[in-house]
Order: C-alpha cells, then sequence, then structure tokens
C-alpha cells in the first residue's frame, strides 16, 4: 500500500471524513440494487411493492464512537464529494461495496491529486474481495486501491480507526445512540415510512458456509460489539426517542443464536420493565442455532422476526447434497416456517439457484419446496462465487471462473460469471424470475401473510399462562386487524385464483377470530381499503422500472464527540456532474 507522509498533526485534532462511493449508482436486472425491499426481499409485486431505505450504519456507528471531528457523507455525487474534500481532512475513510470498485478507485485518485496529505482508509466488506483479483478487472482496479490506500480495514470498524487516530482507550464501549433509521413505505406514501432502528450486535460467523462473503470477511471468527445489558439499552433509547410503545429493531448477528444465553438474558430484560414489552426484534440465525429454542421461549424474549438461510430443499435427509453446518438441525425448516409463523414471528427464507447438484429435472421442485415455506419475506439468489471465499477458490482451482469476472458483477443479479455444472450462462435467470412468480401467484403480497400470521398468533397467546404472551396476543391481533383492510384491498387487485381464495380463507378466520369490529374500527377500516385500493390502482406509475439509482444524499456531522448534526439532505432524484473516467490501467 501507498504510505502517504507523516504529518505532525496531533491524531485527536485530525479532522475524518467517512463516505460512501459517489453515484448516482447501477441497477440490475430492473431494480434499484439500493432498494432491499423492492429489489430483493419484496420483489415482484406489482400492486404492493413495499420501498425500502437503509442508511449506510457502520459510517454513522464509527463517527458516533471517535472523538475526533467527522462528518459523515452518504451516497454523495462526485461534485458533494469534490466540494467537500476541499474543506480539508486529513483522513477519508470509503465504504467498499465491490460493486463500486471502479467508482472507489476515482476518488482515491481525485484524494491523490488535490489532497495529497490525506490518509486513505478502504474499509466495508469489498475489502476481502481485493485479496483475489477479478479476472475481468483489466484496468487493475484492485491492485490499484491495494497500492494507493494507506490502509485497508478488515476488522471491526470502530476500534480500527480508534487505533488509528490514537483516539484511546481503544476498547472502550462502542455505543449505538445517534444511529439513524431504516425507512419502508409503500409506494408514493413516503411521508408515513415505518422507522426501524438497528443495533450492531456482533460481526463475524463461524458458520463458514464456503458461498459467504461476510463470514469471510472475518476470516470465521465472531467479534462482539454489544453485551445483552447494551443492546437493551439502546433499543430502550430508541423506543423513548421515536415515542412509541411498539417498535420493531434490528439485530445485526449473523447467527445470535449460537449463543443462547445471549438470547435469554436479552428476553429477560426485555420482560423485566412493562415498558418495553412492545420492543420486538428482527435478526438472523440458522437452522441449528434455532433447533436449540422451542418458538414460545423465543417469542417470549421477544423475537419478531428472524432471517433464516434456508439455501435448498434438496439438502434435507439421505438427499443432502451438501455439508453446511447452519443446516444440521433437529427440526425441519418446513416445520420451523410453520411453528414461526403460527406464534407470529415473521420469517425472511433465502434460496440459492445454480448449486452442483440443483438440473433442469429438480430445480422446479426446489423452487417448489421454498415457496411452499410461506416466507414473509425473501431472498432468491444466484449462486455467487465471491472472491475471498472458500467456493471462488474451489471454483478458480477447477478452472470455471469466467476471465469476464469483474467487480461490476459482484452482486446477485447476474448470471453467467463461472461455469456451472447443469446450466449454461443465462438459463439461470428463467429460474429467478420463474421463483419470484409463483411467490406473486402462490403465496400473494407481504400483508397476506402478515395479517394470517398475527391472527394465528393471536389464537395461540390469548389464552396463555404468561402476562406477557397475553400482552403479545393483544399486540398480535391489533396487528391482524390494522393490515385486514389491506388484505381485502388486495384482494380487488389478486394476481392469480389461487391468492383470491387464500385472501378470503384469511379474511374469514380473522372475522372467526376476533369477531366483529367496532363502529369506528368498521369505518376506518373502509377508509383504509380504499385507499389502499386506489394506490394499488395506479401501480403502473408508482413501479416504473428506474433508469438509475441515485437516492438521497445525506450529510451528517460530528463536532463533538456521540453528538450528531444533519446538514443538508437532497431529495433525491437530481444528477449532478458525473463521475470522471478513472485513469487507472
Amino acid at each position: 500500500m501507498n504510505q502517504t507522509p507523516a504529518t505532525h498533526k496531533d491524531p485527536a485534532s485530525k479532522r475524518v471524513l467517512l463516505t460512501m462511493p459517489c453515484g448516482p449508482y447501477d441497477i440490475a436486472w430492473g431494480e434499484d440494487m439500493m432498494d432491499l425491499l423492492k429489489a430483493r426481499l419484496a420483489r415482484g409485486h406489482d400492486c404492493m411493492n413495499i420501498r425500502s431505505e437503509l442508511p449506510a450504519w457502520a459510517l454513522y456507528l464509527i463517527a458516533e464512537n471517535l472523538r475526533n471531528p467527522c462528518t459523515v457523507l452518504e451516497h454523495p455525487r462526485w461534485d458533494d464529494f469534490m466540494k467537500e474534500l476541499e474543506s480539508g481532512y486529513d483522513v477519508v475513510a470509503i465504504q467498499l461495496k465491490s460493486v463500486n470498485t471502479e467508482r472507489c478507485v476515482r476518488m482515491v485518485e481525485a484524494i491523490r491529486k488535490h489532497s495529497p496529505g490525506t490518509e486513505i482508509v478502504i474499509g466495508g466488506y469489498g475489502v476481502s474481495a481485493l485479496e483475489d483479483l477479478m479476472p475481468g478487472d483489466k484496468h487493475g482496479h484492485g491492485q490499484y486501491l491495494k497500492e494507493n490506500a494507506d490502509h485497508l480495514c478488515r476488522d471491526e470498524g470502530v476500534r480500527f480507526m480508534r487505533r488509528l487516530l490514537n483516539d484511546t482507550p481503544i476498547d472502550r464501549p462502542i455505543t449505538q445512540y445517534q444511529m439513524p433509521y431504516a425507512q419502508y413505505h409503500t409506494p408514493g406514501v413516503r411521508s408515513l415510512s415505518l422507522n426501524i432502528p438497528a443495533v450492531l450486535v456482533a460481526l463475524g460467523c463461524p458458520n463458514a458456509c464456503e458461498f459467504c462473503n461476510t463470514s469471510a470477511f472475518y476470516r470465521h471468527q465472531k467479534i462482539y460489539v454489544a453485551e445483552p445489558e447494551q443492546t437493551y439499552d439502546f433499543m430502550r433509547f430508541h423506543q423513548k426517542r421515536l415515542g412509541v410503545e411498539t417498535m420493531y429493531v434490528t439485530l445485526f448477528d449473523e447467527d445470535l443464536f449460537l449463543n443462547p444465553e445471549y438470547v435469554r438474558e436479552l428476553g429477560r430484560l426485555i420482560r423485566s420493565d412493562r415498558k418495553t414489552w412492545g420492543l420486538r426484534w428482527i435478526t438472523f440465525g440458522s437452522l441449528k442455532a434455532l433447533s436449540a429454542f422451542e418458538v414460545e421461549e423465543l417469542r417470549e424474549c421477544g423475537l419478531g422476526g428472524v432471517w433464516i438461510g434456508v439455501e435448498s430443499g434438496i439438502m434435507e435427509g439421505e438427499r443432502s447434497k451438501t455439508g453446511y453446518a447452519k443446516r444440521e438441525g433437529t427440526i425441519s425448516p418446513p416445520r420451523l416456517f410453520e411453528e414461526l409463523h403460527r406464534w407470529g414471528v415473521e420469517t425472511i427464507g433465502s434460496m440459492i439457484l445454480g448449486f452442483d447438484f440443483h438440473t433442469p429435472e429438480n430445480i422446479e421442485e426446489d423452487i417448489d419446496y421454498f415457496v411452499n415455506l410461506k416466507p414473509l419475506f425473501y431472498q432468491i439468489a444466484p449462486l455467487t462465487p465471491c472472491p475471498g471465499t472458500k467456493l471462488y477458490r474451489r471454483l478458480l482451482e477447477e478452472n470455471r471462473i469466467f476471465s469476464h469476472y469483474n467487480y461490476s458483477d459482484f452482486h446477485i443479479w447476474k448470471d453467467g460469471v463461472f461455469e456451472l455444472k447443469n446450466f449454461k450462462p443465462g438459463e439461470i435467470k428463467k429460474y429467478y424470475d420463474l421463483a419470484h412468480e409463483k411467490l406473486r401467484t402462490v403465496n400473494g403480497p407481504q400483508p397476506l401473510q402478515f395479517c394470517e400470521m398475527n391472527t394465528m398468533a393471536y389464537e395461540m397467546m390469548k389464552d396463555s399462562k404468561s402476562e406477557f404472551l397475553r400482552y403479545q396476543a393483544a399486540q398480535a391481533r391489533m396487528l391482524a386487524l390494522g393490515s385486514l383492510p389491506i388484505v381485502r384491498a388486495i384482494g380487488r387487485h389478486a394476481p392469480s385464483p389461487r391468492v383470491k381464495e387464500r385472501i378470503e380463507e384469511i379474511d374469514a378466520r380473522a372475522r372467526h377470530a376476533f369477531g366483529r369490529p367496532s363502529l369506528p374500527w368498521r369505518l376506518a377500516g373502509k377508509l383504509v381499503e380504499e385507499f389502499a385500493s386506489w394506490q394499488m390502482g395506479k401501480a403502473d406509475l408508482l413501479n416504473r422500472p428506474p433508469v438509475v439509482s441515485n437516492p438521497r444524499t445525506h450529510k451528517a456531522y460530528y463536532h463533538q464527540p456521540g453528538k450528531m448534526r444533519w446538514g443538508k439532505r437532497s431529495k433525491g432524484g437530481e444528477l449532478s456532474t458525473p463521475l470522471p473516467l478513472p485513469r487507472t490501467s
């Protein structure tokens, strides 16, 4: 790596810029890669596509936990970045996603030209991909970053930056009070966005799936950032900050349930104060780790949703074709999903297409297996050999990586970067589309599953001996009744007769469980139903395919430790000066 001459400036007074690569960004298979729900987890429901805006949490987390004056620049345009660079920073740290490697090169070139004394830090999951340079990187962008960055961060980012800036004590607690919220909304109704906080619990995963980039980044180790008491404190703080009783919180941990005592202690803390009974957390978990719990216990610990890597139904029993440790549970995915739904726990299921055992004869069967799990949200992804992973190196040894595979292909919306055993390049896209079509026409949009599982949860918990679970039953009742008008509106625009029939069944079950609501409830429900139906009627206008990904630019200042002030934010959609071409060759 290039080593910029050190300055004599006191490290504690160094000014730090934390930024993402400059936009606007590319789209893939017709969708904005930055939109987690519309492009991935809720893809394919034209009449009810939920939208999402996710902040660059890592940048804000680092800024909150440094004593140095920091600025966060999220989704900048080129002129935003250049203007900020003119104000003079001692350190510029760029969060690298591999798909934006070329953009990152352009920014490093500009820093070297216009601010040669600035130290450059490259962090983020894209750093591990620089270990195995891509065969299609003909201009040497990966090598350029390795040679011209002063520091490549492949550690937990807060402590890495503290060491770099001599911000001691380095191991002091990491706080998470100033973090911005993810926002979720239906098309055209951004003003009614649902705000969901996030808390980082741990990084890395010992399950070591060969395809997993995030596990490989931390070399299959788990690094804790927050203990249960801290996590609970952050959740309670954001509950008060938002002024709500019922609140979902995303807990980032690639398999939280590997540590059962952590889960149980967090649950005990939530139950210890009636004011926090409305906290529900969403996290990631493996079949193996979840098998250590009864779903009732998980619900008593506050679990609201869990992302489970199903990957394939052909992994089951004697037909198993893989050795993934995370799949070695004592309960099958169909049984686990069914139990989670009965208790009102939301599910995000992920499936991979293109394993070596997939063939044209069995891949549709595998898709049907996944669809029948009825996950609330889902991720369908063609198998991706991520540089830095065991899978990439195995396929490279087998001479199956195509010579054109480049950093710009490093995302899930592509088919044709390596030689599949039983499919030609481009064929997996057909099955990707088929999976989403079946999710659309068999299960229907997310509100159906949401209403159904909350109705079942009410039935399961309303007569529980546990006061906490009876409270959860009352919450489930409100959530089911609140979503029922939207379910009825979807019935007017049902994508298939099968979904229409499912809506009628859900409606009948809800009427049986809850009886006839009060007149104000019925009137409010009718208004919601009519508005939702009107929104769905103009879905063609609200769901036009994007031409470019152009999220809003956010700027935040941290001039005092732990205190954040927002700068000017763009509305999004405005295009500015385009990025210059890199000179690297």
